[in-house]
C-alpha cells in the first residue's frame, strides 16, 4: 500500500509532476519534425494530461475519504456496518 501523503506533501508532488510534464512539452515541441508541432503535443498532451489528471483525481479523492473516515458523524452512523446479506 503506498504511503500517505499530507495535504501539503500532495501538493508539492503534483506541482513537481506538473512541472515535469510542461518540460516534457518543450522537448516534444522541440524535437518535433516541421510542420507537426502542433500534431505532436496535442498527441503527447492528451496521454500525458490524461495521466496526471486522473493522479490529481486520485490524490483528492483520498484525501476526501481520510476526512470522511475522519468526521466524528461519519463514526457514529450505526447503518454502516450492518449486513445487508442477512
Amino acid at each position: 500500500m503506498p504511503e500517505r501523503l499530507s495535504a501539503s506533501e500532495v501538493c508539492d508532488l503534483l506541482h513537481t509532476k506538473l512541472d515535469s510534464l510542461l518540460h516534457e512539452c518543450d522537448t516534444v515541441a522541440e524535437n518535433a519534425e516541421h510542420g507537426r508541432t502542433v500534431h505532436d503535443l496535442d498527441d503527447f498532451l492528451l496521454i500525458a494530461g490524461r495521466t496526471f489528471v486522473q493522479e490529481v483525481y486520485q490524490h483528492k479523492l483520498q484525501e476526501q475519504v481520510e476526512h470522511t473516515e475522519t468526521n466524528i458523524e461519519s463514526k457514529q452512523c450505526g447503518n454502516c456496518k450492518k449486513n445487508t446479506n442477512a
